[in-house]
């Protein structure tokens, strides 16, 4: 006969099976996070650069228990040795303690550029290797450490080739072929065909002829399709806005960078006299770099690049502060699927987010340098793996195909 302690005791079970089974992943987590912490130990920081448009330099955080985690750094010279130097920080410690093991990084590379240089690009890539080791030693995605998702699948938008020519038919052949990759939203590049290149001056030439291609994109896409357009921070701040007043018509996204972003006074001038939304971020570092510009509310849209900012945190602080002031964000990316990926996870989890970048999708290997069943992208998204940690392995032989010069694979 069952008792009344007994049934009490059997009720009080279910109860508490039925609500572990509604817990959040990340509470679900708990009891392992407190079996697995300190026992895992950073063994080593090993790097391969494989080729794309440039050399991608990929990182791999080894550990004493075999695990390991994927990471990619920013993709500019001088990047290697700084990880080979920042990475003696981390060896031996526990690499759960992410948080921790980036701001040791930082502070010890202070003096080196690890807020506002490119020692901060090398930590990036560490950093988002720990998150994948984190992940798979918890069993859990990334996104759930970094807090849970806000969607399901992350917009891509395609970084276009730009024709160098005032034809406007180039460029509508581009946006086709953007179309027939299946991306749903696009950034152009606009180059500069006339003038003196220093001092910053943009001819009525060139925006005349401009405002034609745009108008011939438009008219190809339609209206209401996403068209960003990138200025790649050339132009002085009055000529700047006379463009941008040329193409109110054009029912653009964005204009990205169309001043150096170097002063946030200046940029605060132009977005308040704007009515078309103006991004910055791809040349900015962590939130010390980010803060007169949210601050200011000197943009409309905040692009921080996690590979360049210090990492995938980094950037959903970054993203997080920009929300206090319902600034939006998109993420800038120029990286293998490893590094596109880490981006993802933190996009799922980053409540303003709107698009993420993709420029590489046309090479023909670029998505074969990780092991997948379908394609990456599907009908213009990113849909994120369900696995532990970041969800991806290296197609290895793909990989050491397309090896960047003088780069070795994790040697």
């Amino acid at each position: 006969m069952l008792s009344r302690r007994k049934f009490l005791a059997a009720a009080g079970g279910v109860a508490a099976a039925g609500f572990l089974a509604e817990q959040p992943r990340v509470l679900q987590a708990m009891p392992q996070a407190t079996t697995e912490l300190g026992k895992v130990k950073v063994r080593d920081v090993k790097t391969a650069s494989v080729k794309i448009k440039y050399d991608a330099h990929l990182v791999k955080v080894t550990t004493d228990s075999g695990l390991y985690g994927l990471g990619e750094a920013y993709n500019r010279a001088g990047i290697i040795s700084h990880i080979h130097s920042i990475k003696r920080h981390i060896i031996g410690e526990d690499p759960l303690q992410v948080d921790y093991l980036y701001h040791k990084m930082t502070e010890s590379g202070v003096g080196q550029g690890s807020r506002s240089g490119s020692l901060t690009g090398a930590i990036a890539g560490i950093e988002s290797a720990l998150w994948d080791l984190a992940g798979k030693i918890l069993n859990v995605p990334v996104y759930v450490l970094l807090g849970g998702k806000f969607r399901d699948k992350v917009l891509i938008y395609h970084d276009t080739g730009s024709p160098n020519v005032v034809d406007p038919k180039p460029w509508v052949e581009e946006a086709q072929r953007s179309l027939s990759l299946g991306f749903r939203a696009i950034k152009f590049d606009l180059n500069r065909f006339r003038g003196e290149r220093w001092n910053r001056t943009l001819s009525s030439q060139d925006m005349k002829a401009w405002v034609r291609i745009l108008e011939a994109i438009r008219l190809e896409i339609g209206p209401d399709f996403p068209l960003g357009v990138d200025l790649h921070w050339k132009y002085n701040t009055r000529d700047a806005l006379r463009f941008i007043q040329m193409t109110e018509h054009l029912n653009l996204w964005f204009i990205e960078d169309p001043i150096p972003p170097d002063n946030a006074d200046a940029f605060a001038r132009l977005t308040a006299a704007s009515r078309v939304p103006i991004a910055t971020g791809e040349n900015l570092y962590t939130r010390q770099s980010f803060r007169p510009f949210i601050e200011k509310q000197a943009c409309d849209i905040i692009q921080p690049d996690a590979q360049k900012c210090g990492g995938l945190l980094e950037m959903k602080k970054i993203a997080d502060w920009a929300d206090l002031y319902y600034i939006n964000m998109l993420c800038h990316n120029m990286c293998t699927p490893v590094g596109t990926i880490a981006s993802g996870h933190a996009c799922l989890a980053i409540r303003s987010f709107i698009a993420l970048e993709s420029d590489s999708v046309e090479l023909p290997h670029w998505q074969d340098i990780i092991q997948h069943d379908g394609p990456i992208y599907k009908d213009g998204y990113l849909e994120l793996p369900n696995r532990p940690g970041l969800g991806v392995e290296l197609n290895e032989e793909v990989c050491q195909k397309h090896l960047g010069e003088s780069s070795g694979f994790f040697d």
